[in-house]
């Protein structure tokens, strides 16, 4: 388990990366996510936890508007990313999707090579002038993503090609790519093997440093290991959320209690 350092200490106290509040999101007659009200800090990982269908992967894409690619989906409430309301109708969500990344439960690098799938973002959002600037972006991005040494003599070669860790490496790599200050994780290593899973893990611990890191995980373990706070969600509520130790190893709920002792789930 993380051991709270002062410095993260520091930050539980620091303000809030994004706010939620009230949030609902509906189904058509089906509601999903029952008035949500979270603090979301920056500099940190936050871990989103509790049973199947509980509303966790939902909530987390209402954070880069991936819901409103849904006909039948409805989101009520406000959500803030430093005092933004990305719900306002003067955002543009593809913009937003450029500052919110996301990384996905399956590896899903694009049908391109190696350095056009982390070229991608900043060419469609004009972040590089030259290609110079672009070549510096795919190595930086690479480099950070913990992939740079492995694939840098064969960048030409089809992202689709390489093994299961090293695509969704990729994936994170394509999506700090556009420097955003927010890094969705959806079960990033559920398709992955342990030690490509332990290979992630440690580099989500290292891009906290850079990021809002928020991660939806069915694992407790990995909750444990690479969070400092932990939101329990159930039946579409939140139920609590605090520091990671503290939800472990003293809930303030009798629901989180009897999930992380395997009661249900």
């Amino acid at each position: 388990m993380n051991d709270m350092s002062t410095a993260e200490i520091a930050a539980t106290t620091a303000p809030a990366k994004i706010t939620a509040r009230n949030v609902q999101v509906y189904y058509g007659a089906t509601h999903a996510i029952k008035n949500v009200s979270v603090d979301i800090l920056d500099k940190a990982v936050t871990a989103f936890i509790g049973p199947s269908g509980c509303g966790k992967s939902t909530f987390l894409r209402c954070i880069n508007r991936m819901n409103d690619t849904i006909s039948v989906c409805r989101v009520e409430g406000k959500i803030e990313i430093e005092g933004e309301d990305i719900y306002d109708r003067r955002v543009d969500p593809v913009q937003l999707r450029a500052k919110v990344g996301m990384v996905f439960q399956k590896p899903n690098p694009f049908p391109k090579s190696i350095y056009d799938n982390v070229a991608y973002g900043p060419k469609i959002h004009g972040l590089t002038r030259n290609k110079a600037e672009l070549d510096e972006v795919v190595e930086t991005s690479l480099k950070k993503a913990a992939l740079w040494n492995e694939v840098k003599d064969r960048l030409a070669s089809p992202g689709t090609g390489l093994s299961g860790g090293q695509q969704q490496r990729l994936c994170i790599a394509r999506a700090i790519a556009t420097h955003p200050e927010v890094l969705l994780m959806d079960e990033p290593c559920s398709a992955l093997d342990p030690i490509a899973t332990a290979q992630v893990e440690e580099l989500i611990d290292e891009l906290r440093s850079q990021f809002s890191v928020v991660i939806v995980t069915h694992s407790m373990q990995q909750a444990a290991r690479v969070s400092q706070r932990t939101a329990m969600f159930h039946l579409g509520e939140l139920v609590e959320i605090d520091a990671t130790e503290t939800i472990f190893t003293n809930p303030s709920h009798k629901k989180t209690q009897d999930y992380i002792t395997g009661r249900y789930g």
